[in-house]
């Protein structure tokens, strides 16, 4: 009996003692993952957590594919970046007005906005030299400091970057291996659409691929680029004038498409005189404008400038042998009043020729 009331007893708990401290409960480390055991808890935890992923992984996807297809730009030491095979400015190109105020702006944004592309530079790439030479893309060349390797190759953006490389400030460039013709087409393009190359840079460019084979013919070219192929006609048509023709002009930048016609036409017609005509205008720089060397280039002598031409005699002991005249296109002949023999005929050419000669000398 006294056994079982002291058990009872000590099941007893007293209240504590007034200022004492109350010890706190105390629970299993793993307490709060303990509550849900049951199946429904558990299953909502798991449900929670995987809709939070859920948006998260759709979040990161939305965000991902509004960057599909795009290219990265980097900002790249322009040394390291080399003019195309296939670039197509010319020299004047760099010293216009609209150059210049491309660069300012350049140089007040601290950088290039629009970002120029370039792909790696391949070891079997017409450009792809050992180490850069001297020119005016590099003008570290031949200094002290060894300047970097190019590795990468202009696809369009010439004038932004030759902007930051003469101010010394890194380009803005989208990187992306291509082809020789998607390099040759994306360049073609983005010129044509910005609508700043010149009709013979343009010629050049198209006669730069035919030559080195890039495509078989014009027509083909013209479908790759998506041009008209009568322009792709006119564009080379000026880039296969004569070199004299083109000195003619203070700039081949001066050329223009609706020109390419009657040139072509007064080099098929009078080669020899349009030649000749273009060399005079060469030797009076700045005093023609583009048009009014274009006029006196394809100016054919009419029906009164030749009447005011007379035949000059040639007259042997009193009487005329032969005389100096023009034909209808302006060339020059000599009219013999008898024929002459082989021999006479070679002596004839031999002083020709010498009275050229002496001529070519002369001027």
């Amino acid at each position: 009996m006294a056994k079982k009331l002291l058990e009872k007893a000590g099941l007893i708990n007293l209240p504590p003692a007034p200022g004492a401290r109350v010890p706190l409960p105390e629970y299993p480390a793993d307490a709060d993952a303990s509550k849900a055991k049951t199946a429904p808890g558990s299953m909502l935890q798991f449900m929670t957590a995987q809709s939070a992923a859920v948006k998260e992984a759709e979040v990161l996807r939305d965000r991902l594919a509004s960057y599909e297809g795009a290219l990265p730009a980097r900002r790249l030491d322009p040394v390291t970046v080399q003019v195309s095979a296939w670039a197509n400015r010319h020299a004047d190109s760099y010293q216009d007005a609209a150059f210049l105020a491309l660069k300012a702006d350049i140089a007040a944004a601290g950088g290039n906005v629009q970002p120029i592309k370039v792909r790696p530079l391949r070891p079997t790439s017409p450009t792809a030299p050992a180490e850069r030479g001297v020119g005016p893309s590099n003008p570290h060349a031949g200094s002290a400091a060894v300047p970097p390797v190019a590795v990468y190759e202009i696809v369009f953006g010439h004038r932004r970057h030759r902007a930051c490389l003469e101010l010394g400030l890194p380009v803005l460039a989208l990187v992306e291996d291509l082809a020789e013709q998607q390099l040759f087409e994306q360049m073609e393009r983005e010129n044509r659409a910005r609508s700043d190359l010149s009709a013979w840079e343009q010629g050049m460019m198209y006669a730069r691929a035919l030559d080195q084979g890039l495509y078989p013919s014009n027509r083909q070219l013209a479908q790759a680029i998506g041009r008209d192929l009568g322009d792709v006609g006119k564009a080379l048509s000026l880039a296969r004038l004569p070199l004299a023709v083109v000195q003619a002009f203070r700039s081949p930048l001066d050329l223009q498409y609706r020109w390419a016609k009657p040139l072509a036409d007064a080099q098929q017609r009078d080669p020899d005189g349009l030649v000749t005509r273009a060399r005079e205008l060469h030797a009076q720089p700045g005093q023609h404008s583009p048009k009014q060397i274009f006029d006196h280039l394809v100016a054919t002598a009419g029906p009164a400038q030749r009447a005011a031409e007379p035949d000059i005699a040639i007259r042997l002991g009193g009487r005329q042998v032969a005389v100096v005249c023009s034909d209808e296109r302006g060339h020059t002949l000599v009219r013999f009043a008898k024929g002459l023999g082989a021999e006479r005929r070679r002596a004839l050419a031999a002083a020709v020729e010498a009275f050229l000669a002496e001529q070519g000398r002369v001027g």
